[in-house]
């Protein structure tokens, strides 16, 4: 099971004005992280130095990495 980085850590990503909307993957064994413009992008950059870790996700300014929105009723009908 993954832990989550800690507070401090995340702290520190959220606050990096010029990197807003980026996403971070972050060891949180380490604290150490890695940026990129997608997620796929920060998650190589990740692996090629840990190639066997879970990583958490963030989105560089954001309380959540993606949002999913829906409609209660189906687009469809029968």
């Amino acid at each position: 099971m993954s832990r989550e980085p800690s507070k401090e850590v995340l702290e520190r990503i959220h606050s990096l004005q010029k990197e807003q909307g980026k996403m971070a993957a972050i060891d949180p064994d380490t604290g150490e992280w890695f940026l990129g413009d997608t997620l796929l992008e920060a998650v190589a950059k990740a692996r090629q130095k840990y190639p066997d870790k879970v990583f958490h996700i963030v989105r560089v300014g954001s309380p959540v990495a993606y949002q999913m929105k829906g409609s209660r009723q189906p687009r469809w009908k029968f």
